[in-house]
């Protein structure tokens, strides 16, 4: 028997006791030692993320453990006890986008925490297609909450590198809650010089200087101003919108350099938030905006060795681990903005 906390419809969540899950020939077992609570799980909780969540469902798709059972041969260079962070999607392999080797845009991939059984519970089973596909991905020598973390990350690092961080000379990061941090510490990590944060709170302001930013401001009339002044006129070349929020975005237009890049990185509430961008403002300006779903395994595999090797401080970014029993706490205190990384230990009493 096992601990699972199961979503039977928007805010209906019950912890209980299950059987442990049954494998089939090439699956494996993993006993979760950690969960982190997203921003996809809060809107899947509260209801307002729809597309392909069905109920009852296990939610939690940023999670890490040890290599529990497995049936059959485990992929050269695991073993029994290994810890693993566990890659969320299963593409097909078969469409366009997995043509393309785009497998995390792929239209018929299936998901862990809400189309596949997730971490939020006490073990979860890997199906052979996802350990075939490289999906178990080791991560040594750091505790189960950042082992978890790498999901986020490597999110930031997909959403870095498409809307071409490298080479940029400034960037604003707009949103300084965990994965906003994650942002301002990986455009460093790649090279960024300059890097300016907005938050409304204080503490995630000290947070961002403390993670790389020359610069965190709170919004405002002004920010815009001040972050166009910051640059000496030039404009930000990369603009992250680490929140879900429009009024992240849309002030900071005016503070744009010609030929800059717009990532729409964070999820939004609700199928009808619109961004409004002029017409000639973009054709003038040569401005791209991109989007940023998940992340690549590529790049997965690419951060779980970075926080192994302890290229990117990442222990900071984890805030209160609840037990399973108080998952619905868990996920009050995430989508509340009051702490940092919040998730779970399911084996904590």
């Amino acid at each position: 028997m096992m601990k699972q906390a199961v979503l039977r419809a928007p805010e209906r969540l019950d912890v209980s006791q299950v059987e442990r899950p049954a494998l089939e020939p090439g699956d494996v077992l993993v006993r979760v030692e950690s969960s982190l609570v997203c921003g996809t799980d809060i809107r899947i909780y509260q209801g307002t993320k729809k597309r392909n969540v069905t109920y009852p469902t296990v939610m939690g798709h940023e999670f890490a453990g040890t290599i529990a059972e497995v049936a059959g041969a485990l992929p050269a260079g695991l073993s029994i006890g290994d810890q693993v962070a566990v890659y969320p999607l299963v593409p097909c392999g078969a469409c366009v986008a997995c043509a393309k080797d785009r497998g995390n845009i792929c239209r018929n991939r299936a998901a862990f925490g809400y189309q596949l059984p997730g971490g939020f519970s006490q073990y979860v089973r890997v199906p052979a297609q996802a350990v075939e596909a490289g999906n178990l991905v080791p991560v040594p020598g750091v505790s189960a909450a950042e082992a978890a973390i790498v999901e986020p990350l490597a999110c930031a690092y997909n959403g870095q590198l498409l809307a071409g961080a490298p080479g940029a000379e400034t960037m604003l990061v707009s949103g300084c809650g965990p994965l906003g941090l994650m942002h301002v510490r990986l455009a460093r990590e790649l090279g960024v010089p300059r890097v300016v944060a907005v938050d409304p709170i204080p503490e995630r302001r000290e947070a961002a200087l403390a993670s790389g930013a020359e610069l965190a401001l709170s919004p405002g009339e002004g920010t815009a101003a001040d972050v166009l002044e910051w640059t000496g006129g030039a404009g930000v070349d990369v603009l992250i919108a680490a929140v879900g929020r429009l009024d992240a975005v849309h002030p900071y237009l005016a503070c744009l350099a010609p030929g800059a890049r717009v990532s729409m990185f964070a999820g939004f509430g609700g199928e009808g938030s619109v961004l409004e961008i002029p017409a000639n403002d973009i054709h003038y300006n040569e401005w791209s905006v991109v989007g940023a779903s998940s992340c690549r395994l590529d790049g997965f595999t690419k951060i779980a060795e970075m926080i192994s090797a302890g290229e990117l401080r990442v222990d900071d970014l984890v805030g209160t681990q609840f037990p399973i029993d108080d998952m619905a706490k868990a996920i009050d205190l995430a989508a509340s903005g009051r702490d940092l990384r919040v998730g779970i230990s399911p084996w904590k009493d």
